[in-house]
């Protein structure tokens, strides 16, 4: 299995710094770097009252990390994914149900 892992990926934590004038500016920070999978699952198009937009979910699979939580990002090269929920079996994988980012 681990010569499957073949993406490098950075997971990303969102980070809220205060603004100064009562409000909180968004950035996302590198936390780890790590090897990945991706399979692709699923796609489908949303639409709404002004655009159209796809949205691709995807399985990531990695090697165990208690640094990787639902809500932060994995980023690999130019692709973001979003991190929709961590499922384990008590293994050494844990696998990631994403949905890619536009």
């Amino acid at each position: 299995m681990i010569g499957e892992l073949n993406q490098r990926a950075r997971l990303l934590a969102c980070v809220m710094t205060p603004d100064g004038g009562g409000g909180y500016s968004e950035s996302w920070n590198t936390v780890a770097s790590l090897w990945t999978r991706i399979e692709p699952q699923s796609g489908d198009d949303v639409y709404g009252p002004a655009a159209v937009e796809s949205r691709v979910r995807h399985t990531l699979i990695i090697r165990r990390n208690s640094v990787v939580a639902a809500g932060q990002r994995l980023a690999i090269g130019t692709r973001t994914f979003r991190i929709h929920a961590v499922l384990s079996d008590g293994g050494d994988y844990v696998t990631l149900d994403c949905e890619e980012l536009p």
